[in-house]
């Protein structure tokens, strides 16, 4: 049993077993009020040990975590990480990294991509890649989910797979609020 009073904010029990290899907890009544949130607001999520393990990478492990926290949200987004125009640009090869990345977690999660690359208006160097998540909860409204023309090269991922989308594709699916369908 574990004797530090800083846990027992988190965990009702906190075991390390005698040979120091398995640990056992419970969590408080509290963890689980918090994992139910009310506000998108809060950066909060569950994270199953199971999945983190059969992760092959640390950008994965980066996308992963982003998609599970937001996974609750009625509109939920996140940014790719580390995407910067002068030292880390948004290249093909980052590009196809990443769509390779969500592919994986896609299968794994269930959930579809939207991937939007966003320039910056005078140089327009991609400044940032937001990924709009679809899930069987989410409420994207007509018209949001999907961006305006003129922009970057906007991809979807979904079931494992991805696919670039056209400006004719783009304008089809401006109402869209799923990615499969209107």
């Amino acid at each position: 049993m574990v004797e530090d009073d800083q846990w027992r904010a988190l965990f009702a029990t906190l075991e390390i077993d005698p040979n120091g290899v398995e640990l056992s907890f419970k969590f408080t009544p509290k963890v689980g009020t918090a994992s139910h949130r009310g506000s998108d607001k809060i950066a909060f999520a569950m994270i199953d040990s199971e999945e983190i393990r059969t992760i092959s990478s640390e950008n994965e492990a980066l996308f992963y975590i982003r998609a599970v926290m937001v996974d609750q949200a009625d509109q939920p987004a996140f940014d790719i990480p580390g995407i910067y125009p002068d030292s880390t640009p948004w290249t093909e090869n980052r590009k196809k990294a990443w769509l390779r990345v969500a592919a994986r977690v896609s299968e794994r999660t269930g959930q579809h991509y939207v991937i939007i690359p966003q320039h910056h208006a005078l140089t327009r160097k991609i400044v940032r890649v937001r990924v709009k998540v679809v899930t069987g909860r989410s409420r994207w409204s007509p018209g949001y989910l999907f961006p305006r023309l003129p922009c970057p090269p906007v991809a979807v991922v979904k079931n494992g797979s991805y696919v670039s989308l056209r400006k004719a594709d783009l304008r089809e699916r401006a109402g869209w609020t799923r990615v499969e369908g209107p």
